[in-house]
């Protein structure tokens, strides 16, 4: 299995397709890279080269410290990674894809280093977590014990991050969906609830620092119409830091747009690449 090794850091990944141009998918909070992407890798790996890490913490991937873990640990090791793929496997251009934190992890490290990649597409993202902090902070003020009985009650109630339960199980009958707790502890296993809190705790400050001067690399964010966790009147704020962008709400759609509007959003991930 491939890992990509960053100081005390392993972080899996996945890799398909081939060819002079990489389309590198970041996944979000409380998913790996092939829950969150797999209905776009089909898609794309004919054409280019695909990369689809699981972040650290999550999945296959380590989070060794987790007390001093922040955004810029993920930021650190997401640019070595682009710097890697690019040597090794001659590689041309980058285009980076997140969704939701991922997306979030995707503007931070534009920020900081714009002329790394060719372009950026974004779904259901935010530039700062400051409307989130008030809840994280309600729970992360629960002992570790009793941090476990709240998510055991979320995953019972189908509440976040439990409630896109249907969605990754929407290819089969509902009668073989796993029930609410187990699927609550299937979670857990994609991110552990110690892996959890060190997050929450980097999220209360997590907030992109934009640079001066506008970013030349073009964006693309795609917001889904029943996204009520991250709505898209965030756009009005990171549009305007781009020289050139766009965005577009997809019909129907909830939070992970990349699979309630997987059709409609391919045409306009394709469409962004080749222009």
């Amino acid at each position: 299995m491939p890992y990509f090794k960053h100081n005390n850091e392993a972080m899996y990944f996945r890799k398909s397709g081939k060819g002079k141009d990489a389309l590198l998918f970041v996944h979000g909070w409380y998913q790996n890279g092939m829950q969150a992407w797999s209905t776009q890798i089909a898609s794309f790996e004919k054409k280019y080269h695909i990369f689809v890490p699981d972040l650290l913490g999550h999945g296959l991937s380590t989070l060794a410290d987790t007390k001093n873990f922040s955004i810029a640990t993920n930021r650190a090791i997401l640019t070595e990674f682009i710097h890697h793929i690019k040597k090794t496997y001659k590689i041309r251009r980058v285009i980076l894809l997140g969704h939701s934190y991922g997306a979030f992890a995707v503007l931070d490290l534009i920020s900081q280093t714009p002329n790394l990649i060719a372009g950026v597409v974004v779904l259901a993202a935010v530039d700062d977590y400051a409307p989130y902090v008030g809840q994280l902070k309600r729970i992360l003020r629960f002992p570790f014990f009793l941090g476990f009985i709240y998510y055991r009650i979320q995953a019972l109630l189908g509440l976040f991050p439990y409630g896109d339960r249907q969605l990754l199980y929407g290819n089969i009958i509902p009668s073989l969906y796993p029930k609410r707790l187990l699927y609550g502890k299937i979670k857990n296993k994609t991110l552990s609830l110690k892996n959890s809190r060190a997050y929450m705790r980097a999220f209360i400050h997590a907030k992109v620092i934009w640079p001066k001067e506008k970013i030349r690399t073009p964006i693309l964010l795609l917001y889904g119409e029943r996204d009520i966790l991250t709505p898209h009147t965030h756009a009005k704020k990171i549009e305007p830091r781009f020289v050139s962008s766009s965005c577009k709400i997809i019909l129907n759609a909830g939070h992970n747009v990349q699979i309630s509007g997987a059709k409609i959003i391919e045409k306009d991930i394709l469409k962004f690449i080749e222009k």
